[in-house]
């Protein structure tokens, strides 16, 4: 009750004191993860058993009674006003917006993004440690449809939220809106966080920590980023020199992604599970590996850094791609362990190899993150403006042949069925999407983009498309009698495509 009562209480003080840019932005804020809050306390109408909110209740209370009551509904109304509020409050933030104008110095904020993605990854995991029978704790991915709509919805929006509150020109909106999302995960993820010391049988994990700290920082962070200043100190500030530098973002973006590459060739050989049982797609996660490394080195060359950092925004993408495959392994041994059959209850432990995947997952999601800010600086810096490209149809082809790629499967194999967009969706499917995703963004970006960076993130999802496609040599010799699907001959298309597209935008950056 109070991680919802003091927001609106600052926000109705902001109000009333004049100060109506941080008010509005505090409502943005929120309003922008209710949506998510609103899907994943929904689960307690579908099936409460399965909700895991130990502030509330536990479910062995729902062994005499069922149902929901007044306060669910009082709960779903908060959530519902709360983005009707928003809707009215973003009139306010885009008025206050264009009045104070663009505000593009202190770069070193753009490190809240950063840790906005680090909570969205926290909140991805288990929310809370559970020795109780009643309460089987269980990531967003292992719980029910409906809950896991809730945590990618909050998931998603956090990082847009915190990159919006960023770049806000006025600065009462900025410290609001990044205020708004830090009270919002807070009144998720604190109460599992408490209940994981105060309530016997639960402990504190780690999806907790991680998304209540990087919440915490961003608090303390926002008053030093978004300082308060007059019309006059601004125009003062308007021509000193912004730090921190370009370099410094390439160097993040380098560091990251080796730190990816390092997680995710751990996780390719480590075991998965205690027994040493290895993944499938292990070749596959050492390969993308090695790729999101390679071009770490081009970006400390200032003549080769651009093109470097317009492949790697993409080529993080095949971590994921391949990561996910891997964990497939682990999480269906995790779905089975307590089942019991003739010989006993079956028991997994997850291995090292596990958990450095999902690590490298959570470092990919930052790497490119980190890429496209880097973008956004070296744009700032260079002060050229976007152009249309020319190569409109080649990329509405490659995009068609992508949609195509990801969605049928690689290869068939006797008595397997592969994880696809369309049917049998699967841990490996996210991968699937999220790489389709990536490649579809930089295709429709490629189109409004300067023609060297069209060309830089146009070979990266050739790369990407390529390393799908490579599950015929990397993956299918591991199944018995594999032979390529349709999904192999559309993506030697579709890479081929998306090469050809490059060049003519190469062509084109040469002009």
């Amino acid at each position: 009750m109070i991680l919802a009562v003091v927001p609106a209480g600052i926000a109705v003080a902001a109000a009333r004191s004049g100060r109506y840019g941080l008010a509005a932005g505090l409502v943005t804020g929120l309003a922008a993860l209710a949506p998510g809050r609103l899907v994943l306390d929904l689960q307690f109408l579908v099936n409460g058993s399965k909700t895991i909110r130990p502030e509330l209740y536990l479910p062995d209370r729902l062994l005499d009674r069922s149902g929901v009551g007044i306060g669910f509904w009082l709960l779903i109304a908060g959530h519902l006003l709360t983005l009707a509020a928003g809707i009215v409050a973003a009139r306010v933030v885009r008025e206050r917006n264009e009045i104070a104008g663009g505000d593009d110095k202190r770069r070193w904020r753009l490190i809240i993004p950063l840790l906005a993605v680090v909570a969205a990854v926290g909140l991805l995991m288990t929310p809370v440690l559970s020795d109780d029978p009643f309460l089987l704790a269980r990531s967003a991915f292992e719980g029910p449809g409906l809950a896991l709509a809730g945590y990618l919805l909050l998931a998603g929006a956090l990082p847009v939220a915190a990159v919006l509150g960023v770049f806000a020109g006025s600065d009462g909106v900025a410290r609001g809106t990044l205020g708004g999302i830090v009270a919002a995960v807070l009144a998720v993820a604190v109460p599992t966080l408490v209940a994981g010391f105060a309530v016997s049988g639960l402990e504190v994990s780690t999806g907790a920590y991680l998304a209540v700290v990087p919440m915490v920082l961003v608090l303390v962070l926002t008053p030093l980023a978004t300082p308060q200043q007059t019309q006059t100190e601004r125009t003062d500030l308007a021509g000193e020199a912004r730090v921190p530098g370009l370099t410094i973002w390439r160097a993040l973006t380098g560091l990251l992604a080796v730190l990816t590459g390092i997680a995710a060739a751990i996780g390719a050989y480590a075991p998965q599970l205690g027994n040493n049982t290895d993944s499938p797609a292990r070749l596959q996660l050492l390969v993308a590996a090695v790729l999101v490394v390679l071009p770490t080195p081009f970006l400390l060359v200032r003549r080769t850094a651009p093109l470097a950092r317009g492949i790697l925004a993409v080529l993080w993408a095949g971590v994921v791609l391949a990561g996910t495959a891997v964990l497939s392994t682990a999480i269906t041994a995790s779905e089975a362990t307590g089942l019991g059959g003739l010989g006993g209850a079956i028991s997994y432990h997850l291995g090292a190899g596990a958990v450095f995947t999902a690590i490298a997952l959570g470092l990919a999601g930052l790497t490119g993150l980190a890429a496209v800010i880097t973008g956004v600086v070296e744009r700032d810096d260079t002060g050229t403006e976007g152009s249309r490209s020319a190569a409109v149809v080649p990329v509405v082809i490659t995009a068609v042949l992508a949609i195509a790629t990801f969605g049928m499967p690689v290869f068939t194999a006797q008595d397997y069925a592969a994880p696809g967009l369309w049917s049998d969706f699967d841990t490996p499917s996210w991968g699937l999407l999220a790489a389709l995703l990536v490649v579809l963004g930089t295709l429709g970006l490629s189109v409004r983009s300067r023609p060297g960076a069209a060309a830089a993130g146009l070979a990266g999802a050739a790369v990407l498309l390529a390393l799908h496609v490579a599950e015929i040599p990397l993956v299918s010799s591991l199944f018995y009698a594999a032979k390529p699907g349709a999904g192999f001959w559309l993506g030697l298309a579709a890479t081929a495509a998306a090469v050809i597209t490059a060049v003519l935008a190469a062509a084109g950056a040469k002009k």
